[in-house]
């Protein structure tokens, strides 16, 4: 599910300074802005903030603004750039590369690795790793892409997005966004859980993302 910006919208931008997730963009000449279906987090920020009530859940919206969800989505298939496209390849030689580093160092776990709208492409659980690690190294990777950043950063700033996203925002290290070619946009990222602590799964997640270094 996504929220959906209809017609009413009247350009005010409050919504853009709310968003968690920079996913509300326009273009100058288009007449409203538009929500990415495939970055939103439900959070419902924009909602709230909106003067005239022009955004709807894309389920919740009225018969009238049916057309909308179709615009929003239309809005980024035309203004994306093709970008780089992680392949399944690529993320199971990074997997591997996590888990051997983690065979050496004793650890077991959990390793995911999405793409840049934090959908999974690959994940793995070692054995012996514990049941609940891979929905955390999901969260991990999924936090790392969306924000652009290693998770350990947003411990504190993103608390109350963790409530919001449904606990899906993720706190604390074991995840890193990884970068296209040049840094120009993130195409993804690694999350791993399970390690004894949060820095040896970022260690982890660091072997992981070397085997990248092999590709350019």
């Amino acid at each position: 599910m996504a929220y959906v910006i209809t017609e009413i919208c009247i350009r005010d931008g409050s919504c853009v300074e709310v968003c968690p997730v920079a996913c509300i963009h326009t273009t100058p000449e288009a007449p409203q802005f538009y929500i990415d279906p495939d970055v939103c987090i439900e959070c419902e920020q924009c909602v709230i903030v909106c003067p005239v009530d022009a955004v709807f859940l894309d389920i919740e919206l009225p018969d009238q603004h049916l057309k909308a969800e179709e615009d929003n989505a239309a809005f980024f298939r035309a203004t994306k750039d093709e970008v780089e496209q992680l392949s399944y390849h690529t993320a199971m030689e990074m997997i591997h590369e996590a888990e051997a580093y983690a065979r050496r160092m004793g650890y077991r776990v959990s390793v995911v690795v999405v793409d840049g709208s934090g959908i999974p492409i690959a994940m793995s659980r070692m054995d012996g790793a514990t049941p609940w690690s891979t929905e955390l190294a999901l969260n991990k990777a999924y936090t790392a892409t969306l924000y652009d950043i290693n998770t350990d950063t947003t411990r504190l700033a993103h608390h109350s997005l963790t409530v919001m996203s449904k606990g899906k925002i993720m706190a604390g290290a074991g995840g890193l966004a990884i970068m296209g070619d040049f840094g120009a946009a993130t195409i993804g990222g690694i999350g791993v859980a399970g390690a004894a602590t949060n820095d040896n799964d970022l260690s982890c997640a660091r072997a992981g993302v070397t085997v990248l270094d092999h590709h350019h």
